[in-house]
């Protein structure tokens, strides 16, 4: 089994003792267009996640990004982990990239290890979603984590913040929905997640 860490020393400090009042925040994504890490259309939604997290005190980070790259849709997870290990050097460990996956088929293995691992610790969970037509190409924040799997019916949720890109439109047959989806649209969406995470985590 690997994984990856950027240092062990990494956490969040309190910094409000503000809530979400609701168990989601929705952001709608635009063209993402110079790269920079101060983008204003990103504040709300790093808000959102501060105000999420406020009460956890100082803890280890560990972001967990779920999915596979061998279904276009469901790879935005594992290129998510990729980038903020190898493009933003984010300060937190990072589990799921597109070398080592957490997915389906490992998953319970994988989160009995990182729970173990990482008692305590604020678990911040990155995953793909299908959702209603005008949903799609929103971010979602939740601050109960996400369903990862729930594509097959499992429905156990994971994570003291949930971030989730939906990518396309549910339907009666989602694996088919998550392959038809355009990997450069799922790589833009995942840059912008990667760009939201590096600056939320670099600000607490």
């Amino acid at each position: 089994m690997n994984f990856v860490n950027v240092d062990n020393n990494h956490t969040m400090k309190n910094t409000s003792q503000t809530n979400l009042k609701s168990n989601q925040f929705s952001y709608e994504t635009k063209p993402f267009c110079d790269g920079s890490y101060d983008d204003p259309e990103l504040a709300p939604l790093i808000g959102g996640m501060f105000r999420a997290v406020a009460d956890m005190g100082e803890r280890p980070v560990v972001v967990v990004c779920f999915g596979t790259t061998a279904i276009s849709g469901d790879s935005l997870g594992p290129q998510v982990g990729s980038m903020l290990r190898d493009v933003y050097n984010v300060p937190a460990f990072v589990y799921g990239t597109e070398e080592h996956s957490v997915n389906g088929k490992n998953m319970a293995q994988w989160l009995a290890f990182i729970k173990a691992v990482h008692e305590g610790a604020i678990f911040i969970a990155v995953d793909a979603s299908l959702g209603s037509r005008e949903k799609v190409g929103q971010i979602l924040l939740r601050n109960d984590g996400v369903c990862p799997a729930a594509i097959k019916g499992k429905k156990a949720r994971f994570g003291d913040v949930g971030i989730l890109a939906v990518v396309a439109e549910n339907g009666d047959d989602p694996l088919m929905r998550l392959m038809a989806v355009s990997q450069v649209y799922v790589a833009n969406l995942a840059n912008k997640i990667s760009i939201l995470l590096k600056s939320a985590l670099l600000s607490a």
